[in-house]
């Protein structure tokens, strides 16, 4: 390939690594346009982004737009102060308009778009029903939870709290001090996820004689859920999947999946067929509840608050791990992933390269925006196709620190502190990026001929495509 592969997603990045400056999951080394400057959007500096290539999933470009609605204030009027419908949900609507989602979708229906519906609940979705259904897309919704009661039955109508006061009831116990989180350190790299922390939620305070529903149960012929952007805190509702392989639980508001830690065989989350699993923005402190997943082939743990690369799975079928915009310090506990094509950890706080001994299948690398000093560490990972160390502080490139990477065809090293062009051996090479190093300002008008003089097979220097004559 030629061109840095395009943002899909959005967040600051850091220049250097105090604890104040956002990391990213997939962040381009070229610097942004003006534009992409004047409107910054949450991981603008995803560069590759090789997320779901594997699988070929559709998927619109990964930003952290918020579909929270207005909060909930006055649910005595159903219009705002100009005339319009308001986003209030009184007793009994949204039950009916879940209902009129899939009334006329078939019981054997083996797909579910239910994509930026406004949903806040569950109910009335019926989705019992869908007994063969194998893909369900719930992304970018209001869901805080995956459960629901029942509607209590027309006896206890008249004991039953009248939604207003149901709603404020919830609000006060929303907002007291006991049940919320506690704001630490690390809200202020997130401040759209505070955003949804603190949207009013849509919560059904009901009769406590009611049955807990939890409709995405044991859908045994269900192979992909799909829970991208809504405001979940648990994955308590995902049990008895046999089927699943592919779980995205991406931009929601979860602390931790200890419930994916069981690895007995009879666990409600074994997930036996599980092989894509992606946690992306969400405030995880800690990698968990993969160390037993042998089958995986794709994970993602980019934009949260992990600390050290650890509980991985011992396995060889693990192609791409994505670790960006996290606060890692050091590379370690990648010895047992001798199958690994693809790793990013871009956006941390690394300053040596290390660790990556075992890894000789590593085709593409990805270690811009972290406080790298020197190139060095990859004598035995000579499959590498692809390397990016943009955005660091290395002054200089020994001669022989690329001289195993004959296969190199991509070499982003730009934003450093590079007085030369590096030695590089392959005669693969395509694209190289060196802009915004001080070779760029001493060599002036001659910076592209030198380049080209000096990688002859070289196609594209920046962003500019060459012409040969």
């Amino acid at each position: 390939m030629s061109l840095p592969l395009q943002p899909q997603g959005a967040h600051h990045l850091p220049q250097g690594l105090d604890d104040d400056a956002p990391s990213a999951s997939s962040s381009p080394s070229p610097p942004p346009s003006p534009h992409a400057l004047a409107n910054p959007e949450p991981f603008s500096n995803l560069k590759t982004d090789e997320r779901h290539f594997e699988d070929q999933k559709k998927r619109d470009q990964r930003k952290a737009r918020l579909v929270m609605g207005e909060p909930i204030q006055d649910l005595s009027s159903s219009a705002t102060a100009n005339g319009q419908p308001s986003d209030v949900v009184h007793e009994g609507e949204a039950l009916k308009d879940n209902e009129a989602l899939l009334a006329d979708v078939p019981d054997d229906a083996l797909d579910l778009e239910l994509t930026h519906q406004r949903l806040r609940t569950l109910r009335g979705l019926d989705l019992h029903r869908f007994t063969q259904v194998e893909r369900i897309s719930l992304r970018q919704n209001l869901l805080t939870s995956l459960s629901y009661r029942l509607l209590p039955p027309p006896a206890l109508e008249e004991s039953i709290p009248t939604i207003a006061s149901d709603v404020a009831a919830a609000s006060a116990t929303a907002t007291a001090p006991q049940h919320r989180d506690e704001i630490d350190e690390d809200e202020l790299d997130d401040p759209d996820a505070k955003k949804k922390e603190d949207e009013f939620p849509y919560q059904e305070v009901r009769s406590g004689e009611e049955q807990v529903q939890w409709p995405l149960r044991g859908l045994k012929q269900l192979e992909e859920i799909d829970l991208y952007d809504n405001s979940l805190k648990s994955v308590k509702g995902l049990e008895n999947l046999p089927n699943l392989k592919s779980l995205d639980l991406s931009f929601n508001l979860l602390r931790s999946i200890s419930e994916l830690e069981d690895d007995s065989s009879d666990s409600a989350y074994a997930y036996p067929e599980l092989t894509h699993l992606y946690l992306i923005q969400n405030k995880l402190p800690r990698i968990q509840g993969v160390r037993h997943r042998t089958n995986l082939t794709y994970l993602e743990f980019g934009g949260n608050r992990i600390r050290s690369i650890e509980n991985l799975p011992i396995s060889s079928n693990l192609r791409s791990l994505f670790l960006g915009k996290n606060k890692i310090t050091k590379i370690e506990g990648l010895e047992g992933l001798t199958g690994l094509r693809t790793l990013s950890i871009q956006s941390n706080r690394l300053t040596k390269i290390e660790g990556l001994e075992t890894l000789t299948s590593l085709d593409e690398l990805y270690l811009s925006h972290n406080g790298l000093t020197e190139l060095s560490g990859l004598e035995h990972n000579t499959q590498l196709t692809t390397l990016d160390i943009g955005h660091n502080k290395i002054t200089s490139i020994a001669s022989t620190a690329l001289k195993t990477l004959v296969n190199l065809t991509e070499f982003w090293a730009n934003d450093n502190q590079l007085t030369e062009l590096p030695e590089i051996e392959s005669k693969e090479l395509e694209t190289v990026y060196l802009e915004g190093n001080p070779l760029q300002k001493e060599l002036g008008g001659n910076y592209e001929r030198r380049i080209m003089y000096k990688y002859s097979s070289v196609k594209q220097i920046d962003a500019v495509y060459l012409k040969r004559s």
